[in-house]
């Protein structure tokens, strides 16, 4: 009987311990929500083998005991010559199996209905994860879908800007940013364009948001030494100025230690914008080797010429001074051929002529910079006033130069137009 009992024992605990092994799965390269989905998948399944097999062992083991009890029988029936002392043994060994098999149908039901228990929490753990997944993956293309249209809607914006359409670039390119708020280059395009209509503020803040984004956004981090300079140019003389054209320079000497050759969204080289700061320091020779190295990056733009051929003749080489213009209308030209729509090159190509004492042709040039400049911003008429007062001075003044106060009066005098149309429409 000792060798019965035995054997019991090890069948059940031959079914506990399977019960209880689970087989593992190895990993695969999934997503996070993938993998939870595929563990919690395989736990149900573990749980629903294991309560199989543990009802599979604890029947066979109560078949056992049944069989057990049916040989006792039989033995007690047969063996009446064993006497009374082993027939109350084997009624006794039955008894004992009987009160086995009933605690192994007790245990098969207790264990049945904590592995229904478990395997009910598991599935319902899977559908609840099945549902956050198919969430997550909805919201993942809904915003897809969104970066793409707002991706698509960059180059209306950057045509509207080289149309000098800014009221219309800024509002495509703040419906892009509805459509995908952390894009850095779209808060980088909007701030750009607010620059160039003049609202600082807003520009500051979305090149800040575009930094934020990206650290190492080379472009909005120049951009935003622009937006410095600006501001710097607008604040008097003193502490306060010198600080803010101080947060300009930082910024663009890291963006162009960056990246040498960055250009902006006009195609210039953003050294032009660190010369026209050294400039206005009275920085000569620095503002020079600026302008120079934005010369190397953009070798057929205008812009860097027109600038070195002023400073050339801060320094009394007057001689060089016509000569770099001489490079300015030319490349201009080609500048407007290529690019009709090409304001800034029509400015440079109006100052070249006027330093060269061509007015006829000058008369054109003008013609299509009213023509192209925007109606929305006085910025870059302003730019243009500016450029022909240091041109001015750098001829002689007026008595030298007679010829050019009137376009920077007709020029003006559009600027007015324009500021008071922008004071009616608000």
């Amino acid at each position: 009987m000792r060798l019965i009992a035995a054997l019991i024992v090890c069948l059940l605990i031959a079914s506990a311990v399977s019960a209880q092994e689970t087989t593992p799965v190895p990993a695969a390269t999934l997503t996070i929500d993938e993998a939870l989905a595929q563990q919690v998948a395989q736990d149900a399944d573990d749980a629903r083998r294991s309560m199989e097999e543990a009802a599979r062992y604890a029947e066979d083991a109560s078949r056992f005991l049944g069989i057990f009890e049916a040989i006792s029988v039989a033995i007690a029936i047969a063996g009446g010559s064993l006497g009374v002392i082993g027939v109350t043994r084997l009624f006794s060994a039955q008894s004992e199996l009987a009160k086995a098999r009933q605690r192994v149908d007790a245990e098969l039901t207790d264990l049945r209905s904590r592995f229904q228990t478990e395997l009910t929490e598991k599935e319902n753990a899977l559908q609840a994860m099945s549902t956050t997944l198919l969430q997550s993956l909805e919201r993942q293309r809904k915003a897809t879908e969104q970066a793409t249209l707002a991706l698509s809607l960059l180059p209306l914006g950057e045509r509207q800007y080289r149309a000098q359409d800014l009221q219309g670039a800024a509002d495509t390119y703040m419906r892009a940013l509805k459509l995908d708020e952390d894009n850095p280059l779209i808060h980088y395009r909007l701030g750009y364009v607010y620059v160039q209509s003049g609202q600082l503020s807003d520009a500051e803040r979305h090149l800040q948001q575009a930094l934020s984004i990206d650290p190492e956004f080379h472009l909005a981090m120049a951009a935003l030494g622009y937006v410095y300079r600006r501001i710097g140019d607008k604040l008097p003389e003193g502490l306060e100025r010198d600080e803010m054209l101080n947060k300009a320079e930082a910024h663009l000497i890291k963006a162009l230690r960056l990246s040498p050759k960055l250009v902006d969204d006009d195609s210039e080289s953003w050294w032009g914008s660190l010369g026209g700061l050294y400039r206005r320091r009275g920085q000569i020779d620095q503002a020079i080797y600026a302008y120079e190295q934005a010369a190397k990056v953009t070798p057929h733009s205008s812009y860097p010429f027109s600038n070195l051929a002023m400073l050339y003749m801060g320094r009394h080489n007057r001689e060089q001074m016509l000569q770099t213009f001489r490079r300015v209308e030319r490349l201009a030209r080609g500048e407007v051929q290529a690019e009709v729509d090409n304001y800034w090159a029509y400015a440079d190509l109006l100052t070249s002529r006027l330093a060269l004492g061509k007015i006829d042709e000058a008369e054109d040039a003008l013609t299509s910079v009213f023509d192209l400049a925007s109606a929305s911003s006085p910025y870059a008429l302003e730019a243009l006033v500016d450029t022909l007062t240091r041109l001015l001075d750098s001829l002689g003044g007026p008595d030298a130069a007679p010829h050019i106060p009137p376009y920077i009066h007709r020029i003006q005098e559009r600027i007015g137009e324009i500021t008071e149309l922008r004071l009616k429409s608000t």
